[in-house]
């Protein structure tokens, strides 16, 4: 089942930098990444703001967007390798 990320269109056609970002995520992840865009979100002061899924993202920068996106898609990657921490190398 695909990740659903709710945005207000308006709001993020203001923000090439986001809108580049779910592009590229979408390509990334090919039928995993549903995009709705809304006319309105009300969350004019939190732009860009975004829902993944139920969850709401206030003033989300691209990278942090990308993070969440990455984290609801592959869930035991992310927790087992936290950010910066390389993944333990094979046995040889």
């Amino acid at each position: 089942m695909p990740v659903q990320l709710t945005m207000c269109r308006f709001c993020i056609r203001s923000r090439p930098e986001v809108q580049r970002t779910v592009a590229q995520l979408v390509k990334e992840f090919p039928n995993q990444v549903e995009v709705e865009e809304l006319d309105c979100m009300a969350a004019c002061d939190d732009v860009p703001a975004i829902m993944i899924e139920t969850d709401y993202h206030p003033q989300v920068a691209p990278c942090e967007l990308a993070r969440l996106i990455r984290e609801r898609l592959t869930p035991q990657a992310t927790s087992a390798h936290p950010v910066g921490v390389p993944a333990p190398s094979p046995p040889a």
